[in-house]
């Protein structure tokens, strides 16, 4: 079925305009125009002297037009990145470009970067990279310097797959991991982390996540040597993201006193329950901390399935991988959370998720994901919202 542009968010003119001259010189497609702004527009693209453009000057970088600073809430999205042995240093830097300006359309100002690393299994000390599957700290270093032309803030969350743990117990997770020896695997970690750490330094990525979902090792006197490690070669924000079970248990025992929650709580409602009763779920939840722990706190990954039955377990997507995706269950999540977050003046949020291969103009091949907002009335909601959120921050209620 054909689109129709007119009418589309901004989201998707930012995504058209920049691209189409990106992918061009990466050589992606065979052969290609770029469509000029007008095209959606409906006016011409006059130069700063006011005539028309050349037609081989490059489409201008768009930037965030309210670039966070300390003391904004950070509003973003989380990117899921898994690699692609095929990108080519000029695919990966088309891919970031297209990522950067879908967030800027959904007035974000910060966008959160998850890429994968392994293991052998449950008890294993050892983690590595996977070389086709997580992104190298050269790709990585791509994206923060296209983010640094766009000012949007990024934060590194390098995330343990849990595809051999789940193979090994289908209970398993990252968060119940054995090692067979706690300080083997702190040094293979702190190996494995380091060229991201430098990566980062050098692409000023504003926060490091040394750690997420680990609940099993939050306790384990290895920590502070990782920290000091860590710190050494980046000197950003390092911060720990627990699993929301930990934060509603009031877990005082993370690796670091910045953190983000993993926030997937779990409400006893139906499908049929108002925005306002999720909300108020949502603040009572939230409510469990005081307003110290709450303002020093950032909803690291914030999503649900768009699936029935979700607000029961909304981060259910292993066991609903099949189910019938109901937008609105998805929706009304989000609005509720944007409430909830903004009357509790969290330092930020990010919703979880768009996977770095999208493609939003295009976007029916991801569109099986059942936690992804792309192309879903929730995208429209993660707009909204933070415009909302930015209009106060600026005092304009």
């Amino acid at each position: 079925m054909s689109r129709v542009f007119h009418g589309r968010p901004l989201v998707l003119v930012l995504v058209l305009v920049r691209l189409a001259a990106t992918l061009c010189v990466a050589s992606i497609v065979a052969a290609c125009s770029v469509v000029a702004p007008s095209s959606f527009t409906g006016s011409s693209a006059p130069d700063s002297a006011g005539g028309p453009k050349p037609a081989s000057t490059a489409p201008s970088v768009p930037e965030v037009a309210h670039p966070w600073h300390p003391g904004m809430p950070q509003l973003g999205i989380d990117v899921d990145w898994t690699g692609n042995s095929q990108d080519s240093d000029a695919v990966i830097r088309a891919k970031a470009e297209r990522i950067i300006d879908y967030a800027i359309g959904l007035n974000a100002n910060s966008i959160a970067v998850s890429f994968p690393f392994y293991t052998d299994g449950i008890t294993s000390d050892t983690l590595y990279a996977n070389k086709v599957t997580t992104p190298s700290p050269e790709h990585i270093a791509i994206f923060l310097s296209m983010a640094a032309e766009s000012h949007i803030r990024v934060t590194l969350r390098p995330i343990l797959n849990e595809d051999i743990l789940v193979q090994q117990n289908p209970l398993a997770w990252r968060g119940s991991i054995e090692p067979a020896s706690m300080q083997a695997w702190f040094a293979s970690y702190q190996k494995l982390l380091l060229p991201y750490a430098k990566a980062a330094e050098s692409g000023h990525a504003a926060t490091f996540v040394i750690g997420a979902e680990l609940n099993s090792l939050e306790g384990a006197p290895e920590w502070p040597d990782l920290v000091r490690a860590i710190g050494s070669v980046y000197h950003g924000e390092l911060s720990y993201d627990e699993n929301f079970d930990s934060f509603q248990n009031h877990d005082t025992n993370l690796p670091l006193s910045e953190f983000g929650v993993d926030a997937y709580p779990r409400f006893q409602l139906s499908d049929s329950a108002s925005v306002s009763e999720l909300t108020q779920a949502w603040e009572t939840w939230l409510s469990t901390h005081n307003s110290t722990v709450l303002h020093k706190a950032v909803l690291s990954e914030v999503g649900i399935t768009a699936t029935s039955g979700a607000y029961r377990s909304p981060g259910n997507w292993l066991g609903t991988t099949h189910a019938t995706i109901v937008p609105q269950i998805q929706d009304n999540w989000y609005k509720a959370v944007c409430t909830a977050f903004s009357a509790d003046k969290l330092v930020g949020i990010y919703w979880w998720e768009v996977s770095f291969d999208a493609n939003p103009v295009h976007p029916a091949e991801f569109l099986t994901d059942r936690l992804t907002f792309l192309d879903r009335p929730a995208q429209h909601e993660i707009s909204s919202c933070f415009a909302s959120l930015t209009a106060q921050d600026n005092g304009n209620p």
